[in-house]
């Protein structure tokens, strides 16, 4: 009886500890809100489409051009729109759709939880990659690489990109939905995931291929799912206005410039800028493809701790080889670099192996972050391209190596 009184009373306490560590997390995002941070994408981009929503027009999300440039910002489908407009409802009803820190707060308490849940997912991959439940102050700290990482405060508080949880969140469920031989659902989550964030279409490479070694005939199902929600997704905007439409998610990106962050600023004032400028995802797809290719044919293929290696190779690949690099385009390879070297981790590899990767992602966020800072001189800027090339080129072939090397363990039904 005493022992079950005790059992009681600690449940109890984690109970409330859980509560009190959610309710400090959501009002750290509450306060980021308030941060002296200019006007960015959330405000520039996503809430003014929000607003035609709130006005009656939800399909002219596309059609809203702020800047003169383009319809809307970084080839973002229309996912986001959809809990951004429900906040908005609160918001509006508050009169505070017109004060850019308040609107912030609220914004960014309210999108925590799809941090929480993105992060849900990371933590129950390590576990799946590990064997067992992590427990404790290993839980804890999963969780809060996961939920509270710099790059994630960098995307989210910093440049407003609250869809990279949903993206990252939805490519998680379709990995362990095709571990648990759900094709069709892990489709319709990869096509939300190409909603949230068009980027993330480069993902079909590896978890194609990890269908592929498991179970070649889910391929075709999942395929047929994702681009039937793609489809769905994007239909009403492309029949109320498909030249907003094509040139916000499709052709819009070809005409910007080559900017700072890239090792493609040394093309500046040569012929290989228009390569850059139109072709660069291209390179960015081939780089993507060999890696993958690489991984898929060690032995034991593309699985288990391997396919999240490739994850993060995969999202490491667009920012090498993008025309521009923004320092939150570092924030997938984050998730998905934490969560391999957490569920690849053994005591025998040293506490770097565990450590490295989420520390050195972190790092060249800071320094994406220099690169950013406008009217950054050029030389500075070709400076920082370089180094950011040379140093995650340098992790992104550790990372290539080591998953090469490591024993593939499968998820959920070969553990």
């Amino acid at each position: 009886m005493s022992d079950s009184r005790e059992q009681d009373r600690q449940s109890v306490r984690r109970t409330v500890l859980m509560g009190a560590l959610l309710i400090a997390f959501v009002a750290a995002w509450f306060g980021a809100g308030f941060l002296p941070i200019v006007p960015n994408d959330l405000d520039i981009f996503f809430w003014p489409s929000a607003q035609a929503a709130l006005a009656g027009h939800p399909l002219a999300a596309y059609s809203h051009a702020p800047l003169d440039q383009y319809p809307n910002a970084n080839q973002n489908g229309p996912v986001l729109l959809v809990p951004l407009t429900l906040i908005g409802t609160l918001v509006q009803s508050l009169g505070l759709m017109q004060t850019l820190y308040p609107r912030r707060a609220i914004t960014l308490a309210f999108f925590s939880f799809f941090i929480l849940l993105m992060a849900r997912e990371g933590v129950a991959a390590i576990e799946r990659l590990r064997g067992n439940r992590l427990a404790g102050r290993w839980r804890l700290l999963a969780y809060g690489a996961l939920a509270a990482g710099p790059p994630v405060w960098q995307s989210l508080a910093g440049f407003g990109h609250i869809e990279q949880p949903f993206e990252v969140w939805f490519v998680l469920l379709a990995i362990r939905w095709l571990d648990a031989d759900r094709p069709a659902r892990s489709g319709v989550a990869l096509g939300l995931a190409v909603l949230s964030r068009s980027i993330a279409g480069l993902y079909a490479i590896p978890i194609a291929l990890h269908a592929w070694r498991r179970r070649p005939m889910a391929i075709p199902l999942m395929a047929i799912a994702a681009s039937a929600t793609a489809l769905v997704g994007l239909l009403p905007f492309y029949l109320a206005d498909p030249a907003s439409l094509m040139t916000s998610l499709f052709t819009n990106r070809g005409l910007l410039i080559v900017g700072a962050g890239s090792i493609w600023t040394l093309s500046t004032g040569t012929v290989f800028e228009q390569v850059a400028q139109h072709y660069d995802v291209v390179f960015v797809a081939l780089l993507a493809l060999a890696a993958n290719a690489w991984l898929a044919m060690r032995p034991g293929g593309l699985t288990g701790q391997r396919l999240f290696a490739a994850l993060a190779l995969t999202a490491a690949s667009f920012v090498l080889l993008a025309k521009t690099v923004w320092p939150y385009y570092l924030m997938e390879i984050y998730v998905f670099a934490t969560v391999w070297s957490a569920g690849a981790w053994r005591p025998k590899y040293g506490w770097q192996r565990l450590v490295l990767p989420p520390i050195a992602i972190a790092a060249l966020g800071a320094l994406a972050e220099f690169g950013s800072t406008p009217h950054l001189a050029r030389d500075a800027v070709m400076l920082e391209g370089v180094a950011m090339f040379v140093l995650l080129g340098a992790t992104f072939v550790w990372l290539l190596a080591a998953a090469s090397g490591a024993a593939a363990r499968s998820s959920i039904s070969e553990v």
